[in-house]
């Protein structure tokens, strides 16, 4: 039958096909009969939406094909290199074969509560154990959101037939805002203690110039020594050309003639197959700095100096340290490369504990110049 009552639900919900094009959700009626006449109306206005389809030319899409097309005509392109395994867990939990206009809200729901239970690697225990961690509520949206790019192009580009849309914002869960965490000067130079020569002056560069981790994988190509600039593709495909400081000029000039492409190179400590890429390293040979490379390397030695943060941290820390320096948010914005001020605002616009030292020092004098209350003035005389 079309209609039926969840056990769950005191209302009646249909379900029902006209062609290869479904037609679910609640009556928000607890009478039958009333639920029978929601129904029959629900029928003609999905015919007339069926008819519209037709009549546009639009073809069914299923969410394996969406994905790979919108993969390989924008996704690649893209700096942001979780996106590809995003879109895999998408087809995964919703279905390969599942119908862009099947995807309605209920399926939407289903797949928020499927993602929001995966994990994550985290640190290793005592034993060299792998630990876990629950993904967090940001991680889920960005699939959310990634989801509906993937319908909206396909809709908009491709004349694929989409029924009716999710409400896609009723489905966001609530993010905690996590406090920017900043590396302090104290920190860097236990960093120095442990770390290897390359990776500490990769670290330095990183907090210089501010730029995502995907984007430290630089090649000489992207280096213009007589400018004293470096270009690279930020998050969102957009191309930025960045300034070079004295010292960042100087960490990449040294680096001249050790590796034919890649700027950022380290001497292998020993034989073995690196296992991301399947390629041989020889002991006292030199080799990029991979993006995954970066995050094994830090795990060891930043655990072995007891600093507990992210590589991502190292951005939070330029943000923090150019807002002190200049108090303006517009040069934070311009050296991280948010496209829009909103984004910086989020992150960079708390008050830090020198702005709190601040106020209060501000405060102070007045605080001093304040007559003494007149109950004790009284019990004085």
């Amino acid at each position: 039958m079309s209609l039926y009552r969840p056990k769950r639900s005191p209302f009646w919900h249909y379900d029902f096909r006209i062609d290869r094009y479904r037609f679910s959700g609640s009556t928000k009626l607890r009478d039958e009969n009333d639920a029978t006449r929601f129904e029959e109306a629900r029928k003609v206005d999905a015919q007339i939406i069926v008819d519209r389809i037709r009549a546009a030319g639009a073809e069914p899409l299923t969410l394996k094909a969406a994905c790979d097309r919108w993969w390989t005509t924008h996704g690649a392109k893209l700096s942001d290199t979780k996106i590809k395994s995003a879109l895999e867990r998408l087809v995964e939990i919703i279905g390969a074969k599942t119908y862009l206009h099947d995807i309605n809200d209920d399926v939407v729901a289903r797949m928020v509560e499927e993602r929001a239970k995966d994990v994550r690697r985290d640190q290793v225990d005592e034993k060299g154990r792998q630990l876990y961690r629950p993904i967090t509520a940001t991680t889920v949206n960005r699939t959310l959101d990634l989801l509906r790019r993937v319908v909206r192009r396909a809709r908009d580009n491709w004349n694929a037939a989409i029924v009716r849309e999710p409400v896609w914002k009723k489905h966001r869960l609530k993010e905690t805002k996590r406090p920017v965490r900043e590396i302090t000067a104290a920190e860097e130079s236990t960093l120095d203690q442990v770390e290897d020569l390359d990776f500490a002056e990769l670290r330095r560069f990183a907090i210089i110039t501010g730029l995502r981790r995907a984007n430290l994988v630089l090649t000489w190509s992207q280096v213009d020594f007589e400018l004293a600039v470096i270009r690279v593709i930020a998050k969102g495909g957009v191309p930025r050309v960045l300034p070079l400081s004295t010292e960042a000029y100087a960490l990449l000039w040294k680096r001249r003639g050790q590796h034919a492409e890649f700027v950022f190179t380290f001497k292998a400590r020993r034989t073995r197959r690196c296992p991301h890429h399947g390629t041989l390293q020889i002991k006292g040979e030199r080799y990029p700095i991979t993006y995954f490379g970066l995050g094994s390397r830090k795990r060891v030695t930043w655990k072995a100096a007891g600093v507990d943060a992210r590589i991502h941290d190292l951005r939070h820390t330029t943000g923090m340290r150019t807002l002190r320096k200049t108090g303006n948010l517009r040069v934070v914005q311009r050296i991280l490369g948010h496209t829009d001020i909103a984004i910086t605002s989020k992150f960079y616009t708390d008050a830090t504990v020198e702005d709190m030292r601040a106020a209060m020092e501000a405060t102070a004098p007045r605080q001093v110049e304040q007559a003494q209350p007149k109950a004790i003035e009284k019990k004085g005389d």
